[in-house]
């Protein structure tokens, strides 16, 4: 794709509205007119000590970054067009670089979503990369990422520690069965109801509509300007390569060193972003867990095939499948074991309902204990049991829930406005019906639950979205993407790539995690790095072997083994800390030691 001429580079800044002076020229006696965003850009940083409980968490932050830890908030318009209309905060948390001297600049982190908060992420980033060991070559890698980066975590409006969006109401959502096995009337009424009073309410919000990756790419912008670097260095991972692409688009020659990492298809709308979603977890299902399980069939009990693995979802009473859907963790291989043992629990109480559909918590409990061996090895027998107990109580708990009012936190919420304000979705209702019957059959796990759009009843987006055409003209970025993406398609990473004619591809074979990197294999993490530290470019599509799973051997499976290094971490067990905290922030889960 040729490069655009200067000229059109011009009109492109001109016809985005956040740029003060462009497009009037002057006024007629030749000055030229004040920047109404003057006062956003010209504001002075007061960099302070985070208050220890700013990330949520009772750990507070790590005790390795000692005082290179700062936060500050940022002032930014409520709407970049219209600056006057109000403002926003954004809570910003910097770790500074070991070696200011040397810095190349911030590096600035977004873990997705939409609604994640990325807060965090620079301090974990910061503690991993502080305690490598410079006497490894990996680990004198990530020191360097240490010394010479300033690490940039932030909410993005709407999350965390900046402004937020919350959509609450005293009205009720009504009754739903799940979507995948209630294909009724009068369920899917349900469903498309609360849909729409979930629309309904965050538009009661002035906030709403400016809750949009258009106005958090201003926001992005206006935060590289402030930390005085000429160009944005920016790791996304999922929703945060849509951000990174649109930035991209936006500001195409502002743009540094961008790692995109799970990433969308920015060439698409989130009606498909949707859709892939529910296709990607049931191929982690059927393709990879499945096997896996009937690999192990003495450890989780799933039987010993494929089908037999698959069967079991659909024993399963509706109440359960719900349950399924909403708690297992598909986006992160290390998970792999919980969530089998997990689906196994779902199976047992399943079996015990069958028995005795309107057994009280006691009887439940009872029958359980009186079960014999239900899995092989002792130790997951244990846990097995332990876990079973729970979850007939939460179970019993959720039966006799009453009604709930509308309440979506900032992460929800924020999610609501993205999806509805930057693309426009699909309005024919009977569309998200039949697709949702269809879905329902093929993809049992999400697929019902698609014809529940908010989006439906939001007006139609707030934006623009710029073209992925217009990402290519940012250069080399780099890519990482595993085979089977949990959450976003591989098929909508590769069409992205495809349209990327200077991208670089790291693809990680046989593996399903959702945020690769850090990955903890030189294949994969070393250029990374490189590309960061000297912006070495590797070759345009690196493959990699995927890590094993637990208990698979190295050969003869679907998912090769790799031999592990020699950890580059001066700490290893602290580091693999980090690292976990990290892939919980990219999930939108609450870190659970």
């Amino acid at each position: 794709m040729s490069a655009l001429s200067f000229a059109r580079r011009l009109s492109v800044v001109c016809l985005c509205a956040v740029v003060a002076a462009c497009g009037g020229g002057s006024d007629s006696d030749g000055a030229v007119p004040p920047d109404p965003l003057a006062g956003y850009r010209q504001q002075t940083l007061d960099w302070q000590p985070c208050d220890p409980s700013i990330l949520g968490s009772p750990e507070g932050l790590p005790a390795e970054l000692e005082d290179r830890v700062r936060c500050a908030q940022v002032r930014a318009p409520m709407d970049y067009r219209a600056p006057r209309r109000g403002e926003v905060s954004l809570a910003v948390m910097k770790v500074a670089a070991e070696e200011p001297a040397r810095k190349l600049g911030a590096l600035f982190f977004n873990p997705g979503g939409p609604g994640g908060d990325g807060l965090g992420l620079a301090s974990h980033f910061g503690a991993l990369w502080t305690g490598a060991d410079p006497a490894t070559p990996g680990g004198a890698l990530r020191r360097e990422m240490s010394k010479r980066y300033d690490l940039i975590g932030f909410s993005p409006r709407g999350t965390g520690a900046s402004s937020a969006l919350s959509c609450e109401s005293n009205e009720l959502y009504r009754p739903a069965r799940f979507a995948s096995d209630d294909r009724s009337a009068d369920n899917i009424e349900a469903l498309l109801y609360n849909a729409g009073l979930k629309a309904r309410t965050c538009l009661k919000n002035p906030l709403a509509r400016y809750i949009n990756t258009e106005q958090t790419v201003h926001d992005l912008d206006l935060m590289r300007g402030l930390l005085g670097d000429p160009r944005l260095n920016y790791i996304g991972y999922s929703y945060g390569t849509w951000l990174g692409a649109w930035y991209a688009a936006r500001y195409p020659h502002r743009v540094g060193r961008m790692l995109l990492d799970s990433s969308m298809d920015f060439s698409a709308d989130f009606d498909e972003a949707s859709r892939s979603q529910v296709r990607a977890s049931q191929r982690v299902m059927d393709q990879v867990l499945a096997g896996y399980a009937s690999r192990h069939p003495d450890r989780f009990g799933l039987g010993d095939s494929e089908d037999a693995f698959r069967d079991v979802f659909g024993r399963l009473p509706s109440d359960l499948k719900a349950l399924a859907a909403e708690s297992l963790q598909l986006g992160n291989r290390r998970l792999t074991e919980e969530n089998l043992l997990a689906y196994k629990t779902l199976s047992i109480l399943g079996e015990l309902l069958d028995a005795a559909p309107d057994a009280e918590a006691a009887q439940l409990h009872q029958a359980l204990d009186d079960r014999g061996t239900l899995v092989a090895r002792a130790e997951d027998d244990t846990r097995l049991r332990e876990a079973t107990h729970q979850l007939i109580d939460t179970y019993l708990e959720r039966r006799s829930e009453p009604p709930e009012p509308v309440d979506l936190g900032r992460m929800a919420a924020t999610f609501l406005a993205v999806v509805c304000n930057d693309t426009a979705s699909r309005t024919e209702r009977d569309y998200w019906v039949t697709l949702g019957d269809q879905y329902a059959v093929t993809y049992p796990l999400l697929g019902g639950g698609i014809t529940a759009q908010p989006c439906l009843y939001w007006g139609g987006p707030s934006v623009s979205k710029p073209s992925a055409a217009a990402v290519a003209e940012a250069g080399t970025l780099l890519m990482v993407q595993s085979q089977y993406d949990a959450l976003t398609l591989t098929e909508g990473a590769m069409a992205l790539f495809d349209q990327l004619p200077a991208a670089r591809l790291i693809y990680v074979e046989e593996e399903y995690t959702h945020g690769v990197f850090p990955y903890e294999t030189d294949c994969v993490d070393l250029p990374v790095l490189r590309y960061f530290i000297d912006g070495t470019v590797p070759a345009r599509r690196t493959d990699c072997a995927g890590r094993p799973l637990p208990g698979d051997e190295p050969a003869g499976r679907s998912l090769r083994a790799l031999a592990a290094p020699a950890s580059p971490y001066r700490d290893p067990d602290q580091a693999d800390l980090s690292v976990q905290r990290i892939k919980a922030i990219i999930a939108g889960r609450p870190y659970q030691r």
